[in-house]
């Protein structure tokens, strides 16, 4: 082997290298993102609970305001009544 041959080599040698670190690069970013994605999604479905909850509770909260105004509504019919 000439030491062309060599030169070429260690050229290959190093351009194989920069391109794993670049792929490590590129992998770490990746990863970074992959874990934010994972956060952002476990916030998200966290949000969507609570929403849940909030919207249950309004539900609930607005059938028990209908049943005091329909029976406030009996109440003032029965002092109407006998007024």
């Amino acid at each position: 082997m000439n030491s062309h041959s060599l030169l070429v080599n260690s050229h290959g040698l190093l351009v194989n290298s920069h391109d794993l670190l670049v792929n490590s690069a590129f992998t770490r970013e990746f990863s970074q993102f992959t874990r934010e994605f994972a956060r952002f999604t476990r916030e998200f479905s966290q949000f969507t609970r609570e929403f849940s909850r909030f919207t249950r509770e309004f539900c609930t909260f607005t059938r028990e305001f209908c049943t005091f105004t329909r029976e406030f509504g009996h109440y003032i019919q029965l002092v109407h009544l006998f007024a």
